[in-house]
């Protein structure tokens, strides 16, 4: 731990200082707009990850039995962006006599015990005077969502990526909208091209984690987990974690590419980087053909046994079908909740998120030569579920 806490203080003030510099990142300009978030937002940031530390610390004075907390079973969640993943963990997160998920204010907010008790206490004192202080969150949230509501439905309750967990580590793939030029940061998301020391500090610190979150949840519940971003966590944490289940949900690569760059539009403008977008489109170009040949190699990898794959086409045409027979396929037996909420599930007919392909600046053998083959094979997959119809 003391030496992620070393690493992520060195790697914020770094992007800090380099950020300051006139002209050395094209896709971090220092704009009047870029300068009033390093002087005003970054340091409340870099403050609020400082607390996080302090509630680690205090966690190991007082709660240190955490670290005795087996991660049993847990269930993972991934694939590519805007595949599903959020429709696939909500579904499953309402099974709650079995799993166990973080929500959004735990993410953000209560990475630790620590914090996560207080702000337990707290609640229930807001409760107690007609609850003004989860109102006032509630509005400040919806506020500061603003047009993202449209691409991801934002609720401090509601279950979210527990990859904001990373966020004290300096190692959350977000972070890479606000410092572009951080190679440390697009590494996070493809972990083989990171040194295996700081490859397993950093798993251990995820697991650490999620050892925290167990902690504090009802005894026997399983760890449910969603990271659209964490293609390439899944061996990793396959070999950490034996007994894990593993749902990865893939999309046309061409489609899952124009919404995942619609949807950071908001994100370049908090931070104002990438004017043109033209980096965030290389990069996430990239990202997806090395993720998409990251989920097809598992194919014939040794947790092969333990991983579905989902194709949000047929995740929308039938989701109930197609949620029942991955959990079938896993061995994961649904509870009575869960059961009742499959039910109910009718085909999806579309998104409030509009985008387009054709606003892609991609030439076209970049979709055909470096994405489609290897979405092709996973939907080739012994391991992708089908529709029976199909």
């Amino acid at each position: 731990m003391l030496a992620i806490f070393f690493r992520s203080i060195g790697l914020h003030l770094s992007w800090f200082a380099r950020s300051l510099i006139p002209g050395k990142h094209p896709a971090a300009p220092l704009s009047l707009k870029r300068l009033v978030f390093l002087l005003l937002g970054f340091p409340l940031f870099l403050a609020f990850q400082l607390v996080h530390w302090l509630s680690f610390l205090l966690d190991e004075l007082f709660f240190r039995g955490y670290r005795n907390i087996a991660i049993e079973a847990p269930v993972f969640i991934s694939g590519i962006p805007r595949s599903g993943t959020t429709f696939v963990h909500r579904t499953l997160a309402s099974d709650s006599e079995q799993f166990t998920t973080v929500s959004t204010w735990e993410a953000v907010l209560a990475p630790s015990i620590t914090q996560r008790k207080l702000i337990r206490v707290l609640a229930r004192l807001d409760a107690a005077i007609g609850s003004p202080g989860r109102k006032t969150i509630h509005w400040l949230t919806g506020k500061a969502a603003g047009d993202f509501k449209e691409v991801h439905e934002v609720d401090p309750a509601a279950p979210e990526e527990d990859y904001l967990w990373l966020l004290p580590a300096g190692s959350c793939f977000i972070l890479l909208m606000a410092f572009p030029f951080s190679p440390w940061l697009k590494s996070t998301a493809v972990l083989d091209q990171m040194p295996s020391a700081q490859r397993d500090r950093l798993i251990d610190f995820y697991l650490s984690c999620i050892q925290r979150h167990l902690y504090c949840a009802p005894e026997g519940r399983r760890f449910l987990s969603k990271n659209a971003a964490f293609a390439s966590w899944v061996e990793p944490l396959a070999t950490r974690l034996p007994d894990a289940r593993f749902i990865l949900c893939v999309r046309d690569p061409a489609s899952g590419l124009s919404s995942q760059l619609s949807s950071l539009n908001s994100a370049r403008a908090l931070f104002a980087t990438d004017p043109d977008g033209s980096a965030t489109s290389a990069h996430f170009t990239e990202l997806f053909s090395l993720n998409l040949s990251t989920l097809a190699d598992l194919e014939n990898g040794s947790s092969a046994e333990r991983i579905a794959f989902l194709d949000q086409a047929d995740l929308r045409s039938d989701p109930a079908e197609i949620l029942q027979e991955t959990l079938k396929q896993l061995a994961i037996k649904p509870g009575h909740e869960l059961d009742q909420c499959l039910s109910h599930l009718k085909p999806h007919t579309g998104s409030r998120h509009q985008h387009s392909t054709s606003q892609l600046d991609l030439k076209n053998n970049e979709i055909d030569v470096c994405l489609k083959p290897p979405y092709e094979m996973i939907l080739q997959s012994k391991r992708r579920v089908r529709l029976s119809r199909n």
